[in-house]
């Protein structure tokens, strides 16, 4: 075999203990097909919560997005016992294999109303948001840097769909000096009144399993703006 065609052999990060792969010759097709594509045809999708952002670290959980607003020291104990419990409640009615993507539907719609007005409650500002993501223990997966820099080198589009907060995702890459301009987020984006806190809209994007769901009000928002409503996302 050439080396291109002894890709998964040959690629360290296919080596590691972690790794398993049904199907190597499969994943080497795809992976020849990318390299011989090139630069020009590829481009980047990826959701971001235990994707692009570490599941733990040195044994200890790395938080969500969601999990960076919930743990923050700006919601009261009381907030964080409520949302914790809607978690318990709704979380096994998302992963049950029993259920349909249409069954599940309006339990999640009705799991992220009820979080969200309890974070509407809690009047965060805007402007405490960079501390909130500063001082939450988020971490990127290990390279990420040379991942993000060397497709805004190839100026490859990087499309990054996310159940999570978009305000808060957003943050976060910025933080990391990864959020470049070839970066698009698609997820959930909060809305702040005249007193720059949270205000009652929230815009719901929802994953339950390989499908996706979006609502009214999900919306496209692009590197340093926010787009009116895509065509077609009713």
């Amino acid at each position: 075999k050439t080396q291109q065609e002894n890709s998964v052999s040959i690629m360290p990060e296919f080596q590691k203990n972690s790794v398993r792969i049904k199907n190597p010759t499969k994943v080497e097709e795809i992976i020849c097909g990318l390299i011989k594509g090139g630069a020009a045809k590829l481009q980047i999708i990826t959701d971001f919560d235990m994707t692009l952002s570490r599941f733990s670290h040195k044994g200890k959980r790395c938080p969500t997005c969601h999990n960076i607003i919930d743990n923050c020291k700006l919601v009261t104990d009381e907030c964080r016992e409520k949302l914790l419990k809607l978690k318990e409640k709704y979380y096994a009615i998302e992963v049950d294999p029993g259920l349909t993507v249409e069954q599940k539907y309006p339990h999640m719609v009705e799991w992220y109303n009820k979080s969200h007005r309890l974070l509407v409650e809690q009047s965060l500002p805007k402007a405490k948001l960079k501390e909130i993501v500063a001082e939450s223990d988020v971490m990127l997966k290990e390279g990420y840097e040379n991942f993000f820099d060397k497709l805004q080198q190839q100026s490859i589009p990087v499309f990054i769909f996310s159940a999570g907060i978009g305000d808060v995702l957003e943050e976060v890459i910025r933080q990391a000096g990864v959020y470049h301009p070839n970066v698009k987020v698609v997820s959930n984006f909060m809305d702040f009144d005249e007193n720059v806190r949270i205000s009652n809209h929230y815009f719901i994007f929802l994953e339950t399993g390989s499908h996706s769901v979006i609502p009214a009000k999900a919306q496209w928002h692009h590197h340093n703006s926010l787009q009116p409503q895509t065509p077609g996302l009713k």
